[in-house]
């Protein structure tokens, strides 16, 4: 039984390269829908997961969760190695920083109220 998801053919048993393959062409269509006013990142979204599900339906238990975690893996490490957006890019905030702008918001309140009200 062979089936075309999105021009990749499947056929038994799953190959995870044709699988991660289907997972970068999907994440790559998400990406340039970004750019494009005529395409609703979620309805791609979810016609992807429409034809996945369509797919899967007709695959034993143990294929569809075999299909699934290698689907999954493939996002999650294609999500991983985005280099314009990396991970550790949104684990802490600078300290330095926001001392910084704390003490910049203070300096603008003093002189727009308490300065002004002192100095008479």
């Amino acid at each position: 039984m062979m089936t075309i998801i999105d021009g990749l053919e499947f056929s038994h048993p799953l190959s995870s390269e044709t699988i991660r393959a289907l997972a970068a062409l999907h994440r790559q269509q998400l990406g340039e829908a970004i750019y494009h006013e005529d395409q609703h990142i979620g309805n791609l979204g979810l016609l992807h997961r429409a034809k996945i599900a369509a797919f899967t339906h007709n695959l034993t238990l143990s294929e569809q969760h075999y299909f699934y975690d290698v689907y999954n893996q493939a996002l999650y490490e294609s999500a991983i190695d985005d280099p314009i957006h990396p991970p550790h890019a949104e684990q802490r905030v600078n300290v330095f920083l926001f001392v910084v702008v704390l003490a910049m918001i203070a300096a603008m309140l003093y002189f727009a109220f308490v300065h002004h009200i002192t100095s008479y």
